[in-house]
């Protein structure tokens, strides 16, 4: 009788583990996260419309897969939706700092970042800011796109 019923038991069992589905793996995905110091950026003026921008740019990543930086693009905007000056940047601009392209799973890339561009003063006072935006793909071969935009603010002599 304990046997039949070890042997029933044991077949309820093994039909109820069966039963449960085998879910997938999900993959994770590598994510660039982007900060810019100091927030508001302070646009310095040089002379007539020349200004000085000086930041940091801080990428991190936070999805778990590390991340590789392909480029990444500052464009200085007026009237909250006019740009007024665009760059893009290859990944040798940092490499060639020092800085490794590649940002490991949870770790972060910081590095300085200054321009001087003719910015028209008027522009400026109009509700100005900034705008990085950075291409990458992870090493799981996945691309992404990040971008940060940021306050401009003026320093009065």
């Amino acid at each position: 009788m304990a046997t039949r019923t070890f042997g029933v038991l044991f077949f309820l069992l093994a039909m109820a583990c069966h039963t449960f589905r085998q879910e997938p793996v999900a993959t994770l995905r590598g994510r660039l996260i982007l900060d810019v110091e100091p927030n508001p950026l302070v646009a310095v003026p040089i002379g007539d419309d020349l200004y000085e921008l000086k930041f940091d740019i801080i990428m991190r990543e936070g999805g778990g897969v590390g991340v590789t930086i392909e480029d990444f693009t500052v464009e200085a905007i007026a009237f909250k939706t006019v740009t007024v000056h665009r760059q893009t940047f290859p990944a040798t601009y940092i490499t060639d700092r020092g800085y490794p392209a590649h940002v490991d799973a949870g770790k972060y890339l910081r590095f300085s970042f200054t321009r001087r561009w003719q910015l028209p003063t008027r522009l400026l006072l109009s509700g100005a800011s900034a705008r990085v935006t950075a291409r990458s793909v992870d090493d799981n071969g996945v691309r992404g796109e990040t971008e940060n935009r940021i306050v401009v603010v003026t320093q009065h002599h």
